[in-house]
């Protein structure tokens, strides 16, 4: 009954074009590109890169959805991208879970965006549980797409006609479902959330990672190993990255990381005997050697040269009472049902953590909270007054 009082009032969206398409692999081509989104209003993105395929990943093409047709860019082509990532810079960017496409725009070539607009993260604050490109496509449109291309050697040339028409096809329901989704969360009130998180969103990806190489080779499952389990465990991983490296191959794809573990965890303590685990008969000869020739070079160092295992961890902060975020995760998750969202996208663990810490604290203000939980205006002003409340209950306990 519901289904057919709503099927008679609600009309769907209309089904997005096949915007015809232009591989850009020539200068003159390119030009055109970057033509075509100076006299856009925005744009729409999305790309293709090849970590699942090869040691150095690298973006392997660029859909553009601008002016009423897709570019689909090639990287791999001897080309300038300065001009077309200027003209980028100074567009609103629409894209489906962009995060992973800044991430990389940013490492490549320090690409920051003027504003960007995340389908993915619109259909999160709504609080759709199935918020994938394809599932949305799938509610909106009644359209199935299929989803073979997400494996893809994106950087092998020619590509094939079905991932072209793959990667193309990632843009072309982008503009009506940016117009759907802003007018639901104009309706809901809930458009101002997703400008600030998308600002949000653009600061993370901006941000460098730097790689302790100490803990790199510390593979999960490790911190339970001897010293000389650790000095046999680095020295098969640095064989297999320089292996990968020189072929440009992930290291999944040449050694997986539980044979490693194996082979680290066989080794007993000194005296004891020894039983060595197997390779898989499918390495290469060379690979091989150097792998078995790092295991026994490990075995045969002296203590002093083994690995220190790590520090204990840092216990994380606790939080004063636990019965004070028991009371704020009942205030958290009581709004988030309210507004029909995941608790932990209205605010995570580690947030509601900091906020305790910051509320208990003598002196406490609503900035001294905010600089603590780090989040945005509008996680702020939904929770701070509950969580406020639940702090001054705390504090008559004590």
């Amino acid at each position: 009954m519901l289904k057919r009082i709503f099927s008679r009032f609600f009309k769907p969206a209309p089904l997005p074009t096949h915007y015809p398409r232009e591989w850009v692999s020539t200068p003159a081509a390119l030009k055109r590109t970057v033509a075509a989104i100076k006299s856009s209003k925005k744009v729409y993105f999305d790309l293709e890169a090849d970590s699942m395929h090869h040691y150095y990943a690298k973006i392997c093409l660029m859909q553009i959805l601008a002016n009423g047709r897709c570019y689909l860019v090639d990287p791999l082509e001897n080309l300038d991208l300065r001009p077309l990532l200027v003209a980028l810079s100074e567009k609103p960017i629409i894209g489906h879970g962009i995060d992973y496409d800044l991430r990389m725009l940013f490492a490549e070539h320090g690409f920051k965006p003027l504003e960007i607009f995340d389908t993915m993260l619109a259909a999160q604050l709504l609080g759709r549980s199935a918020f994938g490109l394809a599932a949305l496509v799938q509610e909106f449109f009644g359209i199935t797409l299929v989803k073979e291309g997400q494996k893809a050697d994106w950087s092998r040339r020619p590509l094939t006609a079905d991932l072209v028409e793959y990667a193309a096809q990632d843009t072309f329901f982008l503009p009506e479902l940016h117009a759907a989704l802003t007018s639901e969360l104009e309706s809901r009130g809930r458009l101002s959330w997703h400008k600030e998180s998308c600002e949000s969103l653009i600061r993370a990806t901006q941000r460098v990672k730097e790689v302790d190489p100490d803990l790199s080779w510390r593979i999960t499952g490790s911190n339970r190993f001897t010293q000389r389990q650790l000095a046999v465990l680095k020295a098969m991983w640095e064989v297999r990255e320089r292996y990968g490296q020189d072929r440009d191959l992930p290291s999944y794809k040449i050694l997986p990381a539980d044979i490693l573990l194996r082979f680290a965890e066989s080794v007993p303590e000194e005296g004891n005997p020894l039983e060595i685990t197997r390779l898989p008969s499918r390495l290469h000869p060379d690979l091989r050697e150097d792998l078995l020739e790092a295991f026994e070079d490990a075995l045969a160092l002296a203590p002093e040269e083994w690995p220190l295992p790590l520090p204990p961890a840092k216990r994380p902060a606790r939080a004063p009472h636990p019965e004070l975020l028991l009371d704020m995760r009942d205030v958290r998750d009581g709004i988030a049902r309210k507004l029909e969202l995941d608790p932990s996208l209205l605010a995570p663990k580690a947030m509601m953590l900091a906020a305790a810490l910051a509320l208990t604290k003598s002196g406490a203000t609503p900035e001294t909270v905010r600089a603590g939980a780090q989040w945005m205006r509008w996680q702020e002003a939904l929770l701070l007054p509950g969580w406020e409340k639940a702090a001054e209950k705390y504090q008559r306990r004590k």
